[in-house]
């Protein structure tokens, strides 16, 4: 069975954060954009819900979906004055707790402030009320509070931050399943290696090395590619004009 996990961005349109941060749903679903993105490209089955969904519905599709995991993205909110991170499970010693706490300590790393840790979620609004979303779900499910959309300080920091929060929560599931981060190809390396593999080049990390704003090519060898190029071209247009 293949791994998989149940991705559930906030449906909280109105939800309003700090100035211009806008609403909890929006900043949490562009978070989600970005952790979904890492997760494909390290060959993870993505399921997610959608910002017209209730709250029961989002649970009864994840369920329908069975996942591996489920994870909830939201961002917090009290009183206008308290800061940091918080996440949770239903209740300790599962597989959500360990879930829950590989993702809080890479969000931990880049958080600006001292984090408010892993809780359980079992008692959240009361002695036997729940989170729902995490109760309720089949599979092992944690849900993060990414910071307080209240507070100016932490608003300003998920805006300025949503790339890296989104790769940090994707870090974090990626260790649950024992999968090691690999770094993103940039647009030059992703060149390099075509190129390498159609034998224009014979050193592709010398070119990954060098071929950057900043640092110089040896003359000789971008002739050479240059050449081969041109070569593989030609050969192609003649054969187009035949």
């Amino acid at each position: 069975m293949s791994k998989s996990v149940y991705l559930s961005p906030s449906i909280q349109e109105d939800n309003i954060g700090y100035g211009n941060y806008g609403t909890e749903e929006k900043r949490m679903n562009e978070i989600c954009d970005v952790t979904q993105k890492h997760l494909l490209r390290h060959g993870l089955t993505v399921f997610r819900n959608k910002p017209d969904m209730t709250l029961k519905q989002v649970v009864a599709d994840s369920n329908a979906k069975n996942p591996t995991i489920h994870f909830a993205i939201h961002s917090n909110a009290f009183d206008g004055n308290v800061r940091g991170s918080e996440i949770y499970c239903h209740r300790f010693g599962g597989e959500g707790e360990r879930l829950a706490r590989l993702v809080y300590e890479e969000l931990e790393s880049i958080t600006p402030t001292k984090g408010r840790g892993v809780k359980e979620g079992k008692d959240h609004f009361g002695p036997g009320k729940p989170l729902y979303e995490l109760s309720e779900t089949v599979a092992p499910a944690a849900l993060v509070e990414i910071a307080f959309h209240d507070q100016p300080d932490d608003a300003k920091w998920i805006l300025e931050n949503i790339e890296k929060i989104g790769v940090v929560l994707a870090k974090g599931i990626l260790k649950y399943f024992n999968i090691n981060w690999v770094d993103e190809k940039s647009e030059l390396e992703e060149a390099v290696d075509i190129l390498a593999k159609t034998g224009f080049i014979l050193s592709p990390q010398y070119w990954k090395d060098l071929a950057v704003p900043g640092r110089t090519v040896s003359g000789e060898y971008a002739g050479l590619l240059i050449k081969r190029v041109a070569s593989f071209i030609k050969v192609v247009l003649d054969g187009l004009n035949k």
